[in-house]
């Protein structure tokens, strides 16, 4: 029985937590469909794939229900596509419903985050270990469009949170399996992350395990994994597709890992050019890519304090005895992360894996320079609140109008616009980065359609260009009747509509 001071305390706790996962959940949520404004084309290639399952059963290139979708040619992971179906067919094809699996998944890892903290060190280190997340820069924008690899971090936490937990509930590993099965699906990167991390984990927990859940876990992650494993197999030895279980396993033009690993050459200086790169990106704040991180002073990754205090954190979980311990899948994390970035040619999103260990060491970091500041903690809290308005700010002002060119705001409006006129063949011009994909999401049009009238101008290529498919071809050409266009392109040409960042005409 809790004695009524340490009820208050739990009521008092828990109160402090809500309002911080409420937060959370605000600036996560809010405004989903305009910020950013418009969509990315890996967020449209997403949705168009979610929407061909619903409608077709199949995807974009005609293959039923695969495992890893062709894509551009060169393959996209599948996860985020199955998760935002049921999303597209309650709301419709609008942004803020493709981005909902993204935004519930940065919600949840909050809890997740939360509970795993507070379960190694206590409810005042887990109250400030989800404040630090809370405000995090990257893991706001993470949330916020639909970018299928932003979904790994969230299954690999709770697949860590389930580690944990099997040291006194031995079935919990049937959850680590499902979390780092489905991770596999989530993005390629899964495959480097977890075979250094599943063998310490299992090394640490050797003592704890029990046959029963141990080898129903075992089996659980073979049964998920198989698929994309053998998927990823039969593409390295340049094998024909084949269907297993019900699943296609397609064959890519050309895989990624040669061009993005050091599995493509390279040897000892391509990883040691990867940890400079790397180095790069933390001093830096991101990798000068607008929709994974703003400027340094703007927040970039975990504002100028996180690697500081990060560092820190893990020489004291080193140097502690008694969290050495409780904080040891936590090492593990990292250190299968920092292995992935010196095997991958790195930038934010495929090194994200990274991102969430290194906010939990930030979290050590400062808890114990607040045990030294005592009641003068506050001082920093607020600084770090500072930081939170000043990102929203540039976050707003960078991602959040017309002028944000990295998510094309307003080309959906213009492709309905000039489908009112009635045109036999609308124009796109080439000039948006894979505009099909934007005329294949914002008119629905049914897979078996672009399969039987898509013509490829490299249909080999590991990004496959699209000349024209039934109704729309993309190039800028001077006799078209309807013709979309960047404003600053249109000079000359009768406008017959315009539509935020983009404007139709002839």
């Amino acid at each position: 029985m809790l004695s009524d001071t340490e009820k208050t305390a739990l009521r008092r706790e828990w109160a402090a937590a809500g309002l911080l996962l409420l937060l959370g959940a605000v600036l996560r949520l809010a405004a989903l469909g305009s910020l950013p404004m418009g969509l990315n084309q890996d967020e449209s290639s997403a949705g168009y794939e979610a929407f061909a399952l619903l409608k077709s059963g199949m995807d974009r290139c005609g293959q039923s229900w695969p495992v890893l979708f062709i894509a551009w040619g060169s393959g996209q992971n599948v996860l985020m596509s199955y998760l935002a179906m049921p999303f597209l067919a309650l709301f419709g094809m609008s942004e803020w419903a493709l981005r909902l699996p993204n935004a519930i998944a940065g919600c949840l890892t909050l809890f997740v985050f939360w509970r795993l903290a507070r379960r190694i060190d206590g409810r005042r280190f887990g109250l400030l270990a989800l404040f630090l997340l809370v405000i995090n820069p990257w893991h706001i924008m993470a949330s916020r469009w639909a970018l299928e690899s932003n979904l790994l971090p969230a299954f690999l936490l709770a697949g860590v949170w389930c580690t944990v937990l099997a040291r006194e509930k031995p079935w919990a590993l049937l959850g680590a399996s499902a979390a780092f099965g489905l991770a596999l699906y989530a993005y390629g990167t899964a495959f480097f992350f977890l075979p250094l991390y599943l063998l310490l984990a299992v090394l640490w927990l050797r003592r704890d395990l029990r046959p029963a859940p141990f080898l129903c876990a075992l089996g659980l992650f073979a049964l998920l994994a198989l698929p994309i494993a053998l998927c990823q197999a039969r593409n390295a030895l340049g094998l024909p597709a084949m269907r297993f279980l019900g699943l296609t396993l397609p064959a890519l033009t050309e895989g990624r890992q040669a061009a993005t690993s050091v599995f493509g050459g390279g040897g000892l200086k391509a990883v040691g050019e990867n940890l400079r790169a790397l180095g790069e990106m933390l001093r830096r704040g991101g990798d000068g890519l607008i929709w994974n991180s703003l400027g340094f002073w703007q927040g970039g990754l975990m504002y100028f304090f996180g690697l500081p205090t990060a560092v820190l954190g893990v020489f004291v979980s080193v140097l502690d005895r008694r969290r050495r311990t409780g904080e040891a899948p936590l090492r593990f994390a990292l250190w299968s992360a920092f292995l992935c970035a010196a095997l991958i040619r790195g930038n934010v999103n495929r090194l994200n894996m990274l991102w969430l260990p290194l906010v939990y060491f930030s979290a050590v970091g400062c808890f114990q320079i607040g045990r030294l500041l005592r009641r003068w903690s506050v001082l920093p809290l607020a600084a770090m609140a500072a930081c939170l308005l000043i990102f929203l700010g540039s976050y707003t002002a960078a991602l959040g109008g017309s002028g944000n060119v990295n998510y094309f705001p307003g080309l959906g409006q213009a492709i309905a616009a000039a489908e009112a006129t009635g045109a036999e063949t609308i124009y796109i011009t080439d000039k948006v980065n894979q505009p099909y994909i934007f005329a294949l999401y914002y008119t629905r049009t049914p897979p078996e359609r672009f399969v039987s009238s898509v013509v490829y101008a490299n249909p080999q290529g590991a990004f496959r260009r699209v000349e024209r498919f039934e109704g729309f071809e993309f190039r800028d050409m001077a006799s078209a009747d309807v013709l979309i266009l960047y404003p600053w392109q249109a000079e000359g040409r009768e406008v017959l509509a315009r539509a935020g960042g983009f404007v139709v005409c002839r």
